[in-house]
């Protein structure tokens, strides 16, 4: 009996410590909560955290695809990034080694540190052209969701 309290206690610690907050590309903002449930029912969750600056709002797309430009309020912006399927998905900075992240893997995040205020331009594209992916692009050092 006392290992099934212990084991219920932890359960529920652990699914409260995992609840995030995702926002969509609706011009909203409107917070759709994420948890593990939501994570296996949406392979594209992003582990956002609750409350975030976007530069670059939740985006969902197939095939290869520029983002809109934007300049960081300071020298550093948070990138989450997640593709479905097999292969893999590249972030392209306009450098010579884009980002590769592994498709049907877990989010991907990086922090990319630049020039403040320089204006940032990414594309995104599956490695075999047509693979479903979703990004966001965050303003400054973010604390991801656990």
């Amino acid at each position: 009996m006392r290992k099934a309290v212990a084991a219920t206690a932890l359960l529920a610690l652990t699914l409260s410590a995992c609840s995030s907050a995702n926002v969509e590309a609706d011009g909203k903002g409107t917070p759709e909560p994420a948890s593990s449930a939501a994570t296996r029912s949406n392979p594209l969750d992003l582990r956002l955290p609750a409350k975030a600056d976007y530069l670059i709002p939740v985006t969902t797309g197939s095939g290869a695809r520029k983002l809109k430009p934007f300049h960081p309020g300071d020298t550093v912006y948070t990138v989450h990034m997640r593709c479905e399927g097999k292969g893999e998905l590249r972030l392209d900075d306009g450098t010579d080694d884009p980002v590769r992240v592994t498709c049907g893997g877990p989010v991907a995040i990086g922090q990319i540190f630049v020039d403040k205020g320089a204006e940032q331009s990414l594309a995104v594209s599956p490695g075999d052209g047509n693979g479903k992916w979703r990004i966001a692009v965050l303003d400054g050092k973010q604390q991801t969701a656990p």
